[in-house]
């Protein structure tokens, strides 16, 4: 007659007390990291629309050869764009919507924060600013707007 002998199979509740530690101690040490990624694609994406809304307005202004006006402030980092008097709520930005969708996102524009854009028949634009946007990390963004129009992203400031 033979004994047999039952193995159990399966983790002790010292081997999971220690895998938990393990997995929360790293979970300690990206977390932060994580959420400065995110607050960085989030200022990566308010660095990418600001050119997108110049250029829609820029080719506005020359399509339907009226002026297109951009006034940019009084808080930085917003924007209204107006064609014809008509405020473009699609290609603006609200402080609210700056608040809600980039909260660690800072602003300066040479000149001041208010600042005027007015785009002529041409494309042409009447003031040339500097932007420069400042991620909560300490990343920075200097946008060039030139007077034709153009925002030019600072391949060397971009960090």
């Amino acid at each position: 007659m033979r004994l047999t002998t039952r193995r159990f199979r399966g983790f002790t509740l010292v081997e999971m007390m220690v895998t938990i530690a393990i997995a929360a101690i790293l979970g300690i040490m990206v977390v932060p990291n994580l959420l400065d990624m995110v607050d960085s694609g989030k200022t990566s994406v308010l660095v990418n629309r600001f050119p997108q809304d110049v250029a829609w307005a820029r080719n506005q202004a020359v399509t339907t050869q009226q002026p297109v006006v951009i006034t940019l402030g009084p808080a930085a980092c917003t924007w209204s764009t107006s064609v014809g008097g008509t405020v473009s709520a699609e290609h603006s930005m609200t402080a609210t919507q700056l608040n809600a969708n980039y909260p660690n996102v800072t602003c300066s524009v040479t000149g001041g924060n208010s600042q005027t854009l007015t785009f002529d028949s041409q494309g042409f634009i009447n003031a040339a600013p500097t932007i420069t946007v400042t991620a909560k990390q300490g990343q920075t963004w200097t946008l060039q707007v030139l007077a034709s129009g153009t925002v030019i992203l600072n391949a060397n400031t971009a960090s």
